[in-house]
Parts: structure tokens; sequence; C-alpha cells
């Protein structure tokens, strides 16, 4: 796949800030109060032959600190652990979550408080994206939101950090090592070397392979968020994978 790296500018491909009801399943309303959209991909940006393959890259509200999914085990399956969690990409190019809802500390079902510090601190995210997207409709960029300019000039974030190529290692892949990943999917870390393809790092799903997609920073969009937000996808059976990387 094609590899391209720091994209502040848009095209037919890229589509920010596409609407929840847009990107969720309607059998599952209540995803829309656990993820913000950032934005869509059409996969042929980076493979001709996923043509109309439309991802959604989102950051979710949570964690406040640790992991998502963290002190929620209880609710857990087999597509998620902390800091992993999966979707099956619909036929409309929807997700439906692949976890139950009390994957999220942030629900009635576990109690959470709605005043809370931490619940402010969530809808400053949301603040913050309706704030970019003020100023994506104004300058045609991504702006950072706590220092707009820089030496006189715009302070442009990007919409994506890389989208394509392949795997490389990070905290990530560390974090999965220690506390492993859902037991739907294999990881394998082989020693890597430059030559290797994807740093040596496998995911598979039934033996099908997961193709990295891309990543963003979550505090590009949100003011706050993952320094990585790492979007994966296995074509055959339409899985959407997603893990989150911390400095």
């Amino acid at each position: 796949m094609n590899l391209i790296e720091n994209i502040n500018e848009l095209n037919e491909n890229l589509k920010p800030f596409p609407e929840a009801e847009s990107i969720f399943s309607e059998k599952q309303p209540w995803l829309k109060e656990h993820f913000l959209p950032l934005i869509s991909i059409n996969l042929a940006e980076i493979n001709p032959e996923w043509k109309n393959t439309i991802l959604h890259m989102i950051s979710p509200f949570e964690p406040y600190d640790s992991y998502i999914g963290d002190g929620t085990e209880e609710h857990h399956n087999e597509f998620t652990t902390p800091n992993w969690l999966a979707f099956r990409l619909t036929e409309d190019n929807k997700y439906e979550f692949l976890g139950k809802e009390g994957f999220f500390l942030r629900t009635a079902i576990n109690n959470w408080d709605f005043n809370s510090e931490e619940e402010k601190d969530f809808q400053k995210m949301k603040e913050n994206l309706e704030k970019s997207k003020e100023n994506v409709a104004k300058f045609g960029h991504l702006v950072n939101l706590r220092y707009p300019e820089y030496k006189g000039k715009l302070n442009i974030m990007n919409f994506l950090d890389d989208l394509g190529g392949g795997f490389w290692y990070g905290n990530w892949t560390s974090s999965a090592e220690e506390e492993g990943i859902p037991s739907a999917f294999e990881m394998e870390l082989k020693e890597s070397d430059e030559e290797q393809l994807n740093d040596g790092i496998e995911i598979t799903y039934q033996g099908n392979p997961f193709y990295y997609i891309g990543n963003v920073a979550g505090y590009n969009y949100c003011g706050s968020g993952a320094d990585a937000i790492i979007l994966m996808y296995e074509p055959v059976n339409r899985i959407v994978l997603f893990t989150f990387d911390y400095s």
C-alpha cells in the first residue's frame, strides 16, 4: 500500500467530521456517546482495490487515565481488552461494535458520575472538536487548539499523521506483549530488521491478516486524547480494529 505522511490537506477521499449517525450502526445509537468522529477515509486513497470501502477515524472520550477498558473487565469479550476494541464494517460502511456497552466506564451500567470533574474534561473534548470544525471551515486546515499561531503563521495540524505503509513498533506493541490483545485475534511480533514488512508485526483474525491503515493524534482534533489512534482493517471479514499509543 502507498504510504502518505503528514496529511494536512483534504481531497475527495478524506472527509472530516462525519455525522455520528452516518458512521455508527443504527442498532447501537449509544456509540455516539463514547466516540468523536474525526475523519472518514475512502481506502482508494491507499489501495485502488478497496475503492468505496470507507473507514472512520474516531477518538474515544475515554480514558481519563490508564487505558480505555481498564476497570470494566467483567464486560469484556473476545473482541475487547484494555486499549483494544473492534468493530464490524457493515455493507454501507458503518461501524457495528463487537463488544458490550459496559466495556466503557462512562456509562450508567458502570455507575459513571456525569457531574464529575472527569466528565467536564470529556465535554471539553467535544467543545474542542466543534472549534476544530470551525477552523477547518474558516482556514481549510486543522489548527493547534492551544497555540493557533506560530511565528505569525497558522500552526497547522495533521488530519492524519500517516496513511498506509505498515505497522511500526511503539508503546502499543509493548503493552500488547505485556497485557495481551483480544482473544479473537492473534498477534506475532518477530525480530525486526529494516527489510521486514510491517516491522515483523502480524495481527490476524481467523488466519486473515490485518492491514495497517493509519494513525492520528487525538489532540489534533480534540485538544486531548491518545498520541496515536491506530486504525487497522481485515478485509475478508470486514473487521476494524483500534488500539492507542501513548508516549
